[in-house]
């Protein structure tokens, strides 16, 4: 039963890409040339990177506010090291670091504290934001690294090295979540907090260890960001791209309530925003109302999740009327 739910899990999203796919051609041929899929590839990799670290968080049952605005403050922050003239490790470095206790404060408040995460995380979006303006001094840098150009931009047998990256971290991610005791506590922790407490296992831990994951994972992002983008403002990330990753994750079959969800459902899910914004670009639509599209779109899935949940809730309960 749990398998066949696992793929059914993973199976929606894809064809609903492919459904997308299709009617997105049928609209403009345009859209599925290859050059411009090639650039919904490459701008679907932010997406998908901000969209894992949300997934590992929604397993648990919590949601990350702060991710969007946690990528301003790590490409802030290697940017200006860079700019400053420290070299790129160390740079990177310093911005993992940022994240990362970003991460370990959202854990901490939900975990020891007991805040709700959407609380606990809106707090620390707000604190977030003004720590990146007060850092971003300059307003705008301008990052001359050539290791960063070739991530964002180099090719490997005419291959973009960011999606080489992108199919490396999904390989990661994917047997981290699925093949791992970590992955398998995450859902556990997700479905029935209180079982998997019965069963010896800290879900405080899980709980803390998914935050800082998902930090990691929203460092990625801003890295290949400020790889692409070479101009670095406080208004990089933020909150369109934190609706883009929930959306992501939500249209990839991700469910806001935990313990539901797959890797490759997340990337099928970043792969439609990234080429539903797309078409809507090519299409002619004017840029303003793109981001009005995008929500109402995360409000239908998410009304489709609800629905899902109530309807699995509702045969649960007739299979267990029935066997008693």
């Amino acid at each position: 039963m749990n398998r066949l739910r696992g793929l059914s899990t993973t199976i929606a999203p894809i064809s609903l890409l492919v459904l997308v796919f299709i009617g997105c051609g049928l609209i403009d041929s345009r859209i599925l040339a290859p050059a411009n899929l090639m650039i919904i590839l490459t701008q679907s990799v932010p997406i998908l990177f901000l969209a894992l670290g949300a997934f590992i968080v929604l397993l648990t049952g919590g949601i990350d506010l702060s991710a969007g605005i946690s990528v301003t403050l790590g490409s802030i922050v290697v940017a200006s090291m860079l700019t400053a003239g420290m070299d790129l490790v160390p740079a990177l470095g310093a911005g993992l670091a940022c994240v990362l206790v970003i991460g370990a404060v959202n854990g901490t408040l939900t975990t020891v504290f007991r805040v709700p995460a959407f609380i606990a995380t809106l707090a620390t979006m707000s604190c977030i934001q003004g720590v990146s303006l007060l850092l971003a001094t300059r307003g705008v840098y301008i990052i001359n690294e050539p290791a960063l150009k070739w991530l964002g931009n180099g090719r490997i047998e005419g291959v973009p090295v960011s999606i080489l990256v992108a199919v490396g971290i999904i390989c990661v991610a994917y047997v981290l979540m699925h093949h791992t005791r970590i992955g398998l506590r995450t859902y556990a922790t997700g479905s029935d907090a209180a079982a998997t407490a019965l069963a010896n296992i800290s879900t405080m831990r899980v709980l803390m260890l998914a935050y800082i994951l998902a930090g990691c994972f929203t460092f990625l992002a801003a890295v290949m960001l400020i790889a692409r983008t070479p101009i670095v403002t406080p208004n990089l990330g933020g909150q369109s791209l934190l609706l883009d990753a929930i959306a992501a994750c939500v249209l990839g079959g991700v469910s806001i309530f935990g313990g539901r969800g797959t890797v490759i459902g997340v990337v099928a899910g970043s792969l439609i925003v990234s080429l539903f914004a797309n078409a809507l670009r090519v299409i002619g639509i004017d840029p303003s109302s793109i981001d009005l599209m995008k929500g109402a779109l995360v409000i239908t899935a998410l009304v489709c999740d609800v629905g899902i949940t109530r309807l699995r809730g509702h045969v649960l309960k007739e299979q267990l009327n029935d066997y008693r």
